[in-house]
């Protein structure tokens, strides 16, 4: 390796900063002395990382890819010292886990019961984040394993079935689509549609049920939590396509009614998700596997 630790953090630093100066207070030196660690990077690199526009700094392309590395390196390397010492301290695996997809949590608190009893060398910490870039949080090390819905083929990255899932209409209570015992994409038309994200994921409901039939919603808005997307459908505000088993606590409560899509019902497949990297004795794949014991129950 050409570069040294203290070169990677630097390049962190000045992107997150944007100027010397600031990075070098960031980084706790002088601006000076960072100004003679970029030269040396550059030089031992036999290239520019950056060029000079007044007192800010650009990225040229080749350093561009160099602060992208530097930003998964520097964090990966942050967790992995203090998982050490929580180890160290308490005996103790740390495993970060994340929801893709749906923000839902209902069944957390008993799993972690069942955890603490089964398996109490391990010890889970929830990153909420994961629910926009599941793939890449597990790619990048910042979380260990993902509870994801659909069917995902993934280069190094390992899918665990869980449990066996359904797509559904989400409407309110009294909605005209609610005593409907399924319902068909033309029934969508005219319809406020809420949606936690525009980007069309492979396996769920726009590929495999909206497309096909050439039609679409009245009012496609994106609200980014599922269970804001609840509570406005609970107050009238449109309808949305969901996992049955992330809107099953409103379905307890009666919050909500819930609607067959077609008339053989839409499925999802849920898995837990690790890198193909984690040997078979590692912690993400006990989790990943107490994760399918739990849910067969």
């Amino acid at each position: 390796m050409r570069l040294d630790i203290k070169h990677w953090q630097m390049l962190k630093a000045i992107d997150e900063a944007g100027t010397l100066r600031q990075a070098a207070y960031v980084l706790g030196i002088t601006q000076s002395a960072l100004s003679h660690r970029l030269a040396e990077a550059e030089r031992r690199l036999g290239g520019l990382l950056f060029e000079r526009e007044g007192r800010r700094l650009r990225q040229t392309s080749a350093g561009r890819a160099m602060t992208q590395t530097a930003n998964q390196i520097i964090p990966a390397l942050q967790r992995a010292e203090f998982d050490f010492q929580q180890m160290a301290d308490n005996e103790t695996t740390v495993v970060r886990f994340g929801v893709a997809a749906y923000s839902c949590y209902h069944w957390l608190p008993s799993f972690l019961q069942v955890m603490s009893k089964k398996e109490p060398g391990i010890q889970l910490e929830l990153v909420a984040t994961a629910t926009q870039n599941p793939l890449q949080n597990l790619q990048e090390g910042a979380v260990d394993v993902v509870l994801a819905p659909g069917h995902l083929t993934i280069p190094g990255i390992d899918s665990i079935p869980v449990f066996q899932d359904e797509l559904v209409l989400v409407t309110n209570s009294k909605h005209k689509l609610a005593t409907k015992q399924f319902i068909e994409a033309t029934d969508l038309v005219g319809e406020d549609y809420l949606t936690y994200s525009k980007s069309a994921q492979p396996g769920f409901e726009y590929e495999r049920f909206i497309r096909p039939s050439g039609v679409a919603p009245h009012l496609v808005t994106v609200v980014e939590v599922t269970d804001a997307i609840v509570e406005l459908i609970a107050a009238g505000f449109g309808v949305s396509i969901l996992s049955r088993w992330a809107v099953q606590s409103a379905i307890k409560n009666a919050s909500i009614a819930v609607v067959r899509l077609g008339e053989d019902k839409l499925d999802l497949g849920w898995s837990a998700l690790v890198r193909e990297s984690e040997p078979t004795p590692a912690a993400a794949r006990v989790v990943s596997r107490r994760l399918a014991e739990w849910f067969q129950v």
